[in-house]
């Protein structure tokens, strides 16, 4: 059962797809959930609206079942995530416009759980294409989720990078949850949905126009606590990205490219204009995420360290490292000697077996009589 809010916004994506433009951001005193049960007329007097955007919204409103888009979408394995709803990624809502749903095929990782975007240019040198598989396999080995486009070139090789290392890895399409584009990547669709997810902000079947794509560009960036440009153009999607990323309050860097060449002058501009350079590899993943040495010295771990019987391994190691006040997630891992993916996995486990509790900031708590 979907409520009214979440069906309000599913009710405007619809609409914004239809009509081929952003309709959200020009609601001004409208609220959300006011327009569905207006008429054309009455939300024309408030909201300036085109005539394309009049005649999908009274197509809409005759044929809208939330219940039935719901049900259809669940058939083919694709959950909705609406502004409404409390898993929807708390960086993405500080986005310019940001996007009312977000359809999803697959998984995505759990909130805490760094995600570093890698993006760059589609027809990227020998030596770009190196740099995003590297910077990919890199990331995916310390637990870090790889989130880039799926398009050709740059895109394609940061997925594949993450692939290879058996990491996490999140697809945000500019077309339809359904479309494969660009043809040619369909096998590594298939492959990045079953290692994490695809994500797009587009309803089934909406085709892959020009337009969308710079869209699409807010949502990898709102995923994201850091964007890496690995090669770009001076004009190119990858700088949106990055100024996508800027907005959101997200670190930016960017992979020094040679002197001259076009494809490298607007990853090079940014590092001229403070973007970070990343001239390392293991250096950059370790200012993401520390790599895990052990546990940290007994005193600085001041928590009671005994934890319930019966409790498997990995979780009983991930409980000792949270205390009873808001232990952030690099801390857990410190005291509990856990590589970052098996500490979030047990971490998640604990959470749904009332052992630990989350609070607003992603930190972890335990609770009493765990």
């Amino acid at each position: 059962m979907i409520d009214s809010d979440a069906s309000a916004y599913l009710f405007i994506s619809l609409l914004q797809a239809r009509a081929g433009t952003s309709f959200m951001s020009r609601l001004g005193d409208v609220t959300v959930a006011e327009v569905p049960g207006m008429s054309a007329t009455e939300l024309s007097e408030r909201v300036r609206m085109t005539d394309q955007t009049v005649r999908a919204f009274e197509e809409l409103r005759r044929t809208f079942d939330p219940a039935a888009v719901i049900h259809d979408l669940e058939q083919r394995g694709i959950s909705v995530v609406t502004l409404a709803d409390g898993d929807y990624p708390e960086r993405l809502k500080v986005v310019p416009d940001p996007p009312p749903v977000l359809f999803v095929d697959g998984e995505l990782p759990p909130p805490e759980t760094p995600a570093v975007a890698l993006v760059g240019s589609r027809k990227a040198s020998v030596s770009g294409l190196d740099s995003a598989r590297s910077l990919g396999r890199a990331l995916g080995e310390r637990g870090v989720c790889v989130v880039s486009g799926l398009a050709l070139g740059v895109d394609a090789a940061a997925h594949e990078g993450a692939l290879e290392a058996s990491g996490l890895t999140v697809g945000v399409l500019g077309c339809g949850i359904d479309v494969v584009y660009p043809r040619s990547n369909r096998r590594l669709f298939q492959q990045v949905r079953e290692s994490g997810a695809l994500v797009s902000e587009y309803h089934l079947a909406e085709a892959p126009l020009a337009w969308r794509f710079p869209a699409r560009n807010r949502i990898i960036a709102g995923l994201c606590q850091s964007v890496v440009v690995v090669e770009a153009a001076e004009k190119s999607g990858a700088l949106i990205t990055a100024r996508h990323a800027l907005d959101a309050g997200a670190d930016v860097w960017a992979v020094p490219g040679p002197p001259g060449p076009p494809e490298c002058r607007g990853s090079n501009r940014l590092i001229a204009d403070g973007a970070g350079c990343l001239w390392d590899i293991p250096e950059f993943v370790d200012s993401v995420a520390p790599e895990i040495t052990g546990p940290v010295p007994a005193e600085d771990a001041r928590i009671d360290a005994s934890v319930p019987a019966g409790l498997p391994e990995g979780e009983a190691a991930a409980l000792t490292g949270v205390g009873f006040e808001p232990t952030p997630v690099d801390t857990v891992a410190g005291r509990s000697g856990l590589r970052m993916q098996e500490l979030l996995s047990a971490l998640a486990l604990l959470e749904l077996k009332g052992y630990v509790s989350r609070d607003g900031s992603g930190s972890f708590v335990r609770r009493a009589g765990g």
